[in-house]
């Protein structure tokens, strides 16, 4: 997939007229942030399968991103200049500008990337100006021998031949410039380390204390299991995840996109109270209607309230006074008042 099903978002940067384009899932204002950066001639739709899958997790925003010459963002001048520098220059001032903006909560950010998109994430985690928190690595260590290198490009051959430039810029959805510059030796302009064997990374990692995962192929030419063994040795709590049958990159299925949101360790969503339902609050205890046996008294208080309350209701049947026979048959009202008061009618 070279072109992304979700709409893309442009990014302008300070210097000149060009942009970056983005897609993004999940509240601005997430306080987690999984930023994902594509491989060498890849654009932002290498990560909709994961973006469907992170769509509506709690506290979490992950954004996907086009560097210059591919996808939807701009190409360069005179579509020339294309250099791992410029790519790095882009995505920090797109991290500092929209994902940490002046004046608003830090959130943590974490950086998935694919082959170079990994390299990259090495880069932006050794400055703590990115604060970069967590890693993942997509089928790329923390080295890259020579060969790997080599058979990079015999995997784009088809048919015993490299595509021209014009085929590989319409499969891969990216400018003509940037196919050629990745052909270049002058296209990895960045400073790092190196021996016999190939280019070295693992010394960008030695002040990083965040965590990190990395997936690999298990037919990978590119992170080969020697690469694997290094990096457990230099990261023994680094998560790794093999996928069978894979070559790189390794893809997004829901295998990886599992791996990678459940690496995340996101807080748990809370759970909404249930409402209560309303209750009129009642103002007064009405009086009861009730006939009185001869002899008993029905004692009731009235009380004024605001607010809801349990009612409760009592009778208390005492025993009767001894007082004197009236002559005549009183009336109800006189009767029980002589109870009450304590009087009688001589």
């Amino acid at each position: 997939m070279t072109v992304s099903k979700f709409p893309a978002v442009q990014f302008h940067l300070p210097k000149g007229s060009r942009h970056l384009a983005y897609s993004s899932v999940g509240d601005v204002k997430s306080p987690h942030v999984l930023l994902c950066l594509p491989g060498l001639l890849e654009t932002r739709a290498t990560f909709d399968s994961l973006l469907q899958d992170a769509e509506g997790l709690h506290g979490l925003r992950v954004v996907s991103l086009d560097v210059c010459g591919r996808g939807d963002a701009s190409i360069l001048p005179g579509d020339k200049g294309y250099t791992m520098q410029v790519y790095l220059e882009d995505v920090e001032h797109f991290i500092r500008a929209e994902l940490m903006p002046e004046g608003k909560p830090v959130p943590c950010i974490e950086v998935l990337g694919t082959s170079m998109g990994g390299i990259l994430g090495m880069y932006l985690a050794s400055d703590v100006h990115n604060h970069v928190s967590g890693l993942f690595l997509n089928d790329i260590g923390l080295d890259l021998p020579w060969m790997s290198i080599y058979g990079l490009y015999d995997g784009m051959k088809k048919d015993g031949r490299l595509p021209t430039p014009e085929e590989m810029a319409a499969k891969f959805n990216v400018s003509i410039g940037a196919v050629l510059a990745v052909q270049s030796p002058s296209h990895f302009d960045l400073p790092y380390r190196k021996d016999w064997k190939g280019m070295k990374f693992g010394h960008l990692l030695s002040a990083f204390k965040g965590p990190l995962r990395l997936m690999h192929g298990s037919d990978s030419g590119v992170c080969t299991a020697q690469q694997v063994k290094e990096l457990k040795s230099e990261f023994p709590k680094a998560q790794v995840l093999e996928v069978a049958g894979a070559a790189h990159p390794v893809p997004f299925n829901a295998a990886v996109n599992k791996f990678v949101l459940a690496s995340l360790d996101l807080p748990v969503a809370p759970v909404a109270k249930a409402e209560l339902p309303k209750v009129e609050p009642h103002k007064a205890f009405k009086q009861m209607d009730m006939a009185l046996e001869p002899g008993s008294v029905w004692k009731e208080t009235t009380v004024a309230i605001d607010e809801p309350v349990e009612v409760m209701t009592s009778v208390e049947v005492m025993k009767p006074l001894e007082v004197a026979e009236p002559t005549q048959p009183p009336s109800l009202w006189a009767w029980l008042k002589r109870q009450l008061l304590g009087t009688t009618k001589k």
